[in-house]
């Protein structure tokens, strides 16, 4: 074995080649540890190859990205968007009063059981107010975020209300932010679709129509819940044929009719 040198502990180049990882031309070679518990020891070390390099920084990139998600999902839940009758929406406390309404939410359980991020359909729950779309949309969303997935429930005229706040630079987030965290999670909820305002005035040309758009597109190949008390027509109306038609693209509809839970106690007086 040679002298160990300190300065320069490379013993023999083994090979020389082009990495397909990263692209750099890396020399393979046999080297002397020069100093620690190893010291003496001769190992192979890529030299000049940058995909450790690589792969740290796209680590950092993802960890800020993490970081950044993390932290729009806590301002999101501070100024919970989430009525106060949803908060403990659940499966097990959504009781259906009709079959229709039982077989959506077996439906719906299924989904959270077999949800998968790339490859789960958009689901889209119509039917009259009262009858647990928004119930059951949270109970999903509760149950991925026990299995680890990132989901957010935004009501869209809350959403809308949300994105115009920021435009007077008094929110700790923007409207990049927001839409950049609508695009990033795994499920993403828009509830009541269709009760936002919209300036009809100007067909195919208001700022909620466009917005909209721009949400639908974020999460085109994506799984998103949509719910609406509107019928396909009145639907149609309300956020244009265009937004309509990336709503229903890959999506699977639930229909969700039935007597309004919420007003049992004074029907039954």
């Amino acid at each position: 074995m040679k002298a160990l040198n300190f300065i320069n502990p490379i013993k023999n180049i083994l090979n020389e080649y082009q990495c397909d990882g990263c692209g750099k031309f890396v020399k393979e070679a046999e080297m002397v540890i020069p100093f620690g518990p190893r010291k003496g020891e001769t190992v192979v070390a890529k030299i000049g190859c940058k995909c450790e390099d690589i792969k740290l920084a796209k680590q950092v990139i993802e960890n800020n990205k993490k970081a950044k998600l993390d932290r729009l999902l806590k301002i999101f839940n501070e100024h919970s968007l989430i009525n106060e009758s949803l908060k403990t929406a659940s499966f097990k406390s959504y009781h259906p009063t009709t079959e229709e309404l039982g077989n959506a939410k077996r439906r719906l359980m299924i989904y959270a059981k077999e949800f998968d991020k790339k490859n789960s359909p958009n689901l889209l729950l119509v039917g009259n107010f009262g009858t647990g779309k928004s119930h059951l949309a949270v109970a999903v969303t509760k149950e991925l975020i026990h299995k680890g997935f990132t989901c957010l429930f935004l009501s869209v005229p809350k959403l809308m209300t949300k994105i115009k706040q920021t435009y007077n630079g008094d929110t700790s987030f923007n409207e990049a932010d927001i839409l950049e965290l609508i695009e990033s999670v795994d499920l993403f909820v828009l509830d009541d679709l269709g009760a936002e305002y919209t300036n009809l005035t100007k067909e195919n040309d208001n700022w909620t129509q466009t917005k909209l758009f721009e949400i639908l597109d974020s999460r085109s190949g994506k799984p998103t819940i949509f719910t609406t008390n509107l019928s396909s027509d009145e639907l149609e109306e309300k956020v244009n044929a265009r937004n309509l038609s990336r709503i229903m693209d890959g999506t699977e509809v639930i229909k969700m009719f039935g007597p309004d839970y919420r007003m049992r106690g004074f029907l039954n007086e």
